[in-house]
Order: C-alpha cells, then structure tokens, then sequence
C-alpha cells in the first residue's frame, strides 16, 4: 500500500509511530527489516535462528526459502507477508520468533 504522499508501507503490519523515524514506524530494526525491507520493498533477507542461517530470495512473484548461495529453493510463498506468517521454525512464525531472530538483515 501507499500513504498519502505515496510512500509504501505495509498495509497488514502497518508502523505503529512516525514513518519518518529512526525505524520507519517499526519499534525495532528487526521489525524494521522484516515488514518493511523485506515484506514492501522486496529485499531478500538473511537472519540466524538458534546458530541456523536461514536465507529467502523475493522474487518478482514470489518468495522462498534458499540455501545460503540462493542456488535451490526449499519453500515458496507468494509474498513476504505470508512468508512471515507461514514459515515455521519449531512451529512458530518468524513473526512470534521475532525477539529471538539475530543478524536480521536485508540482502
């Protein structure tokens, strides 16, 4: 989605506070990485789980769940929102596990 001044954001997970903040309206970087670089502005993301590297490649389509080199994909979803929401680690989505992800970062 966009706002008024046609700036996207991420209409599901909207920000909480001043888009124009240190974390664009996110109350972390995490937050900020996931919902907005990854989720509206389609970065590929990288982040540790648990000593786990986990890496998704975002697509023009889609979304999925890479190895490292991003040369095979495990798991496709059709967007970054459902990706968080429907990835499982342990059986909870990244968006439950999002205090306990590490070495958040857009690719």
């Amino acid at each position: 989605m966009t706002d008024l001044m046609g700036y996207p954001y991420n209409g599901k997970y909207p920000p909480k506070g001043d888009k124009r903040g240190i974390y664009h309206g996110y109350s972390s970087d995490v937050e900020e990485t996931l919902f907005y670089d990854f989720a509206v502005q389609g970065y590929d993301l990288t982040f540790v789980y648990k000593g786990k590297r986990y890496c998704f490649l975002s697509g023009k389509d889609y979304v999925a769940l890479c190895d490292e080199h991003y040369t095979e994909e495990y798991q496709v979803f059709p967007d970054g929102n459902t990706a968080l929401e429907q990835f499982k680690i342990e059986g909870k989505s990244l968006i439950e596990l999002i205090d306990q992800l590490q070495e958040v970062e857009p690719v």
